[in-house]
């Protein structure tokens, strides 16, 4: 944060009179001095890194009255560390100490009080985080190197994350896509798209996984909500991919089943010499052709008989055909006898009553199916929303002390210092 300190102390070494009267607030007189040419009080962050632009605050210059009241106010860089917690993000409300204490001087050399009992916020500029809550204390805090205790203020602040952008950008488009998942199990199962939607919004949202991933805080200290909710989804689409499998399995199972029960028929006698007929057929008539249209001079006689052979070959054919129709027939009749006996499980083996109620058992479990997703969608969703609530109701029980915050540019009135002066 970007702060301006504002000190006030007493030097009774910087005191003296104009014109030979005595220091009033009539007549007072005012001095401007370097930073290194009085004291001043080093105090840093105790709960952040060595400052490394300590002389940047040297460049300003320190106010002295007459009186011995020394005020010295600099713009500094500060930088404190704070525990986060991620478990409510994206609307986490987050709780930071700053720790301001001198460097060598301890409780009995040096005492730090709060020149105002409130955190006045001048310009202050909303970016991720809002200060919502803010407090003020002041205590000794022993130090086990130096064996003493050391005068520290304490400022207790309460950052709230705008989770705005989080919504619009990775929670409403995350559910958009997710959504589609419901849907599939409205599609009719001859089309054939079920398991081709559900692939393609799993693939959608493991792309859309890797873009979010950066927003996320990486910490192994419990799982945020957004995570939670992400996998969540991202499960019920994949068992989603899983179920219209199923169901297509189920729907199909009858047409797979039939076919692979199918006897395989070997190749008989009678169907060789049908074969063989008809391939004796097609080389009689091109036989024929050939000769009736190269040697006109024969004999009538020669094609009369035959056209009888011919004939003789067709009926003789059509026998054959009769007797492999006849076979067929009762090895039809003797399988289906044997179905009778089929101690198979119906819902994977269906018998002939079965086999019409299977696409009525993939339909209703589709249905079903549809409503248990239209009830964890919007459960997925319930999650983030009591996160936030969550969140807020805890920030209530830690923040019920009375809120130090002020914003100087929506309050009317300026707070009052509580430096009473230097000692008489």
């Amino acid at each position: 944060m970007n702060v301006n300190f504002e000190l006030k102390w007493c030097d009774v070494y910087l005191q003296w009179n104009t014109s030979e009267q005595a220091c009033l607030r009539r007549n007072r007189s005012e001095m401007f001095f370097g930073a290194e040419e009085i004291w001043t009080p080093d105090i840093h962050v105790l709960n952040g890194p060595s400052s490394e632009e300590k002389h940047i605050k040297l460049r300003y210059p320190i106010l002295v009255v007459c009186n011995g009241i020394i005020r010295w106010s600099y713009q500094q860089k500060l930088i404190a560390f704070c525990e986060v917690n991620v478990v409510h993000f994206p609307f986490d409300r987050q709780h930071c100490k700053i720790l301001l204490q001198s460097t060598i001087y301890d409780s009995n050399q040096l005492k730090l009080r709060s020149l105002y009992n409130v955190v006045r916020l001048y310009n202050y500029i909303n970016t991720e985080w809002s200060i919502s809550h803010a407090k003020i204390e002041e205590f000794d805090l022993y130090n086990a190197n130096h064996k003493s205790n050391f005068s520290t203020l304490k400022i207790e602040l309460e950052l709230h994350r705008f989770s705005r952008f989080y919504v619009l950008k990775i929670i409403i488009p995350f559910i958009i896509i997710s959504s589609l998942a419901v849907f599939s199990f409205c599609l009719p199962t001859d089309s054939g798209e079920k398991v081709a939607l559900t692939v393609s919004v799993l693939l959608s949202l493991t792309i859309y996984l890797q873009l979010i991933s950066e927003y996320i805080p990486k910490t192994e200290e419990g799982i945020c909500t957004l995570t939670l909710f992400s996998n969540l989804m991202f499960l019920l689409v994949f068992l989603s991919c899983i179920f219209n499998i199923f169901t297509i399995f189920i729907y199909y199972h009858e047409r797979n089943t039939y076919q692979r029960n199918l006897p395989r028929r070997k190749k008989s006698v009678l169907f060789t010499v049908n074969k063989s007929l008809i391939e004796l057929n097609k080389q009689r008539w091109a036989f024929l052709r050939k000769r009736k249209n190269i040697q006109n001079h024969l004999p009538e006689r020669t094609d009369v008989d035959a056209v009888e052979l011919l004939h003789d070959i067709r009926y003789f054919r059509q026998s054959l055909n009769n007797m492999f129709h006849r076979r067929n027939s009762l090895f039809t009749s003797s399988s289906m006898c044997l179905s009778s006996f089929d101690f198979r499980h119906p819902v994977f083996y269906p018998t002939s009553t079965a086999k019409k109620s299977m696409k009525t058992i993939a339909t209703v479990i589709d249905q079903i199916l549809f409503v248990i997703y239209l009830i964890l969608v919007p459960f997925s969703i319930f999650i983030l929303i009591h996160s936030s609530k969550q969140s807020y109701l805890d920030s209530l029980k830690r923040t019920n002390t009375t809120n130090q915050l002020i914003d100087i540019r929506k309050s009317t009135t300026e707070p009052v210092p509580t430096f009473r002066g230097c000692p008489i």
